[in-house]
């Protein structure tokens, strides 16, 4: 069991985001986290990442080896950062000077992405693409065993995502777990994978292949 989520419920004064979730997933799984435009997916995400409290219900998981990819990206324009000062952040703890491990690391990421030749590149250069495979590379290079993804492939570019769901498969396969907001399971890759269906409360929580069998007209 890497988290076990019981009865979660997060509410703003009189608005009830999310009401008695529950869910549970073991090491190696691969969850998708479905649900409409206000269905509670990126507060459920902030209950997972510890950036928001719960109403009540608890959260437990067992690895503090979190990585994650934001949906909206916090990019200050012309803010004076590189690629590579942007991915060393990502690392457990920093130092005024980085590594050679440490770049050796990055760079190996980098052509893994394709955008090697950015290393040195402001951020506020790239396109939102290129900014999203940054920091997607940012959210790796500390080897988390749970890996959360808000709408990842929103902003990359559509040459890039086959790539991009071959990694995830490649990570999972290893042993990562992976948490993988979306709006739909249209293009995905489905195979040995769950779902977590919400709308405030669940509403389906098991094997994809159950989900569309019996409740895609949901979505």
């Amino acid at each position: 069991m890497i988290a076990q989520i019981n009865n979660i419920s997060v509410r703003f004064d009189q608005i009830t985001a999310l009401e008695n979730i529950s869910f549970s997933l073991n090491k190696g799984d691969f969850l998708y986290v479905l649900g409409p435009n206000g269905a509670g997916k990126s507060t459920l995400i902030k209950v997972l990442t510890r950036s928001l409290k719960p109403s009540s219900g608890t959260i437990m998981l067992t690895t503090n080896k979190l990585g994650f990819l934001p949906q909206m990206l916090n990019r200050k324009q012309n803010f004076p950062i590189t690629v590579i000062e942007t991915i060393y952040t990502g690392f457990d703890k920093q130092k005024l000077i980085m590594s050679k491990e440490e770049k050796l690391i990055i760079f190996k990421w980098l052509e893994k992405m394709g955008i090697s030749h950015l290393a040195k590149n402001m951020m506020h250069t790239l396109s939102g693409g290129e900014q999203q495979r940054v920091y997607l590379i940012r959210a790796l290079v500390s080897n988390p065993e749970l890996l959360i993804l808000d709408e990842p492939t929103s902003a990359l570019d559509p040459d890039f995502r086959k790539a991009f769901h071959d990694l995830l498969n490649d990570l999972n396969a290893k042993g990562v777990t992976i948490i993988f907001v979306t709006h739909d399971l249209h293009n995905m890759d489905t195979v040995n994978k769950k779902v977590l269906h919400i709308d405030k409360n669940v509403l389906y929580f098991g094997l994809c292949s159950n989900y569309q069998k019996e409740v895609s007209h949901h979505v």
